[in-house]
């Protein structure tokens, strides 16, 4: 059985973004993987020392909420990333988690994930235009895949200000519904 986690970076407890990431793992779930959602924002996930004791051991020397996490990842078929566009880019939540990613990397920056997961991302954005925001959504998503994951493409949910707007979106909860479907195969 496939095993699909979902990670929402919103500061927003059970907003657009969350409800989204809820939606692809539905799709995963209906499609007969395991699937498991974290709220970031609601952990205790301290910034990166940069003491690079991972590099050498694959392991964080920080103990704290990312510990738990990352042997999910490490261990994860597919990977849902979500956050709201904050200034631009992902919240702040989901940068930490991010960056905590570098035990992933070993030496010479070559990845240490062995499954490669598909890793889907997610966006939920104020502003009304599809493009707004997209090269940076493109970025995130190849950026990602540098790190040993298997991108399979970025899902956004536009003029989301209100908590529930994504709920007004039928043709978007049924691209996550499917994303996650794709992700559980």
């Amino acid at each position: 059985m496939k095993k699909v986690i979902g990670f929402s970076g919103s500061p927003r407890s059970n907003g657009n973004t969350d409800r989204l990431v809820r939606q692809v793992l539905a799709g995963a779930q209906e499609a007969g993987a395991e699937t498991a959602f974290h709220r970031v924002a609601d952990l205790d996930i301290h910034g990166c020392r940069a003491c690079y004791a991972c590099r050498t051991t694959g392991v964080c020397a920080l103990k704290d909420g990312m510990t738990p996490l990352l042997a999910e990842v490490l261990e994860a078929d597919a990977v849902v990333l979500g956050s709201p566009i904050y200034m631009g880019q992902m919240t702040g939540q989901l940068k930490l988690f991010v960056d905590r990613l570098m035990p992933v990397l070993g030496p010479n920056f070559i990845s240490r994930l062995k499954r490669k997961p598909g890793l889907l991302c997610v966006f939920t954005q104020g502003n009304s235009k599809d493009d707004a925001f997209r090269a940076y959504m493109d970025e995130t998503n190849r950026f990602l895949g540098l790190l040993g994951f298997t991108p399979k493409g970025c899902l956004a949910a536009v003029a989301t200000r209100e908590k529930d707007d994504v709920e007004k979106q039928a043709d978007v909860l049924a691209q996550a519904h499917a994303c996650g479907a794709t992700l559980a195969r």
